[in-house]
């Protein structure tokens, strides 16, 4: 029979598995739950019925990782999927964002996802995204909402904004969808939000001159021109700052067995204006041969003890990079329908490319 010092030892390496287990089943819901932080919202991808050449898209794995304690980290790698896409042309440029974990691969099966779109025309801009609806800061609530959804709860949160010189308007609603939708249904969602209600909490706000129309814009213009100052962009009715607080060139970075050449890795701040809550959050892009300015590692830890990664899939990324998907065919059935019909068949056609 063990003696007390031995059952002791075991009680507590027990305990140290059921906190461990616990965590990793956590982590991954409160990363990809309804944060109030911009990096916690979607992603998305963009795909057609039309060669479009300009057209980029990127595969992205996720790792989540939490510290119990101050001297170690948790790693649970390949819970779930990213898929970033952009196009860019003279005078216009689109940029999505696709992300959320995979209910076959992570724990507990966990769906929290979301989808995120920015179209800019000029001095337009229109957005629209989506995310799982989720107010988690706790393991505990992660764990009750997992109850909730086996319950037949699924709500998702839909915000869809406009922008028009100086001039910025943003709409946020709620839907309930049907079933438990992973981000791989992010089309049936998408004609969830078109047909839903127009009720929510709208916000208009004045644009200073300069404000990028987005914070996936903001990102981008931050990639392809080294910052000198704070950049400022707008999200759902408020401003905020762009900052680079570090950029470290590298010559020759890897990525599992990938080579990427030369890459330039940053720091960067986000800051409310109207606050002052500060998002940090680092990236490695990469500067040469088809992976010019595109990020091939994301880090963002929104608490001390919890990070989230993303790192390009360096088989399926060098796929899409050398075979650009089929474009959007949305414009001549815009002809014909109403301005917000035409805003939702355009975002929901860019959503129809797949992860396998």
């Amino acid at each position: 029979m063990a003696g007390p010092s031995a059952r002791g030892r075991a009680d507590s390496l027990r305990g140290r598995a059921v906190t461990r287990r616990r965590l990793t089943l956590g982590i991954v819901g409160i990363l990809l739950g309804a944060q109030t932080s911009l990096l916690a919202f979607p992603v998305t991808t963009s795909s057609t019925a039309a060669a479009d050449p300009g057209l980029e898209r990127y595969h992205y794995s996720l790792t989540a990782r939490v510290r119990p304690l101050l001297v170690f980290w948790l790693s649970r790698s390949g819970v779930g999927d990213a898929v970033v896409t952009r196009r860019r042309a003279p005078g216009e440029a689109s940029y999505s964002l696709l992300i959320g974990s995979d209910p076959d691969r992570a724990p507990r099966r966990i769906n929290r996802w979301g989808y995120i779109e920015e179209e800019i025309h000029g001095a337009e801009a229109r957005l629209i995204g989506l995310m799982t609806e989720s107010e988690e800061e706790s393991i505990d609530q992660a764990e009750a909402n997992l109850r909730k959804q086996a319950a037949g709860n699924h709500p998702f949160r839909v915000i869809q904004a406009t922008i028009n010189g100086d001039r910025a308007s943003s709409l946020v609603t709620s839907i309930a969808a049907p079933e438990d939708y992973t981000f791989r249904q992010v089309r049936a969602v998408l004609d969830l939000a078109q047909r839903g209600s127009s009720n929510g909490k709208s916000r208009v706000i004045q644009l200073p001159p300069g404000t990028r129309p987005g914070f996936l814009a903001a990102l981008a213009d931050a990639i392809h021109t080294p910052m000198t100052s704070p950049m400022k962009f707008v999200y759902h009715g408020r401003l905020y700052e762009l900052r680079q607080t570090r950029a470290e060139k590298i010559l020759n970075f890897h990525v599992g067995r990938a080579s990427y050449g030369r890459v330039i890795a940053t720091d960067f701040l986000i800051i409310n204006t109207q606050d002052g809550e500060q998002t940090r959050f680092s990236m490695t892009f990469g500067t040469e041969g088809p992976f010019v300015e595109v990020p091939l590692i994301v880090t963002y830890q929104p608490r001390w003890w919890m990070q989230v990664e993303l790192t390009i899939d360096d088989n399926r990324a060098l796929a899409a990079a050398s075979v650009p998907p089929v474009a959007q065919q949305v414009r001549a059935r815009e002809q014909g329908a109403s301005p917000c019909a035409a805003q939702a068949l355009r975002f929901r056609d860019a959503s129809s490319g797949s992860i396998h």
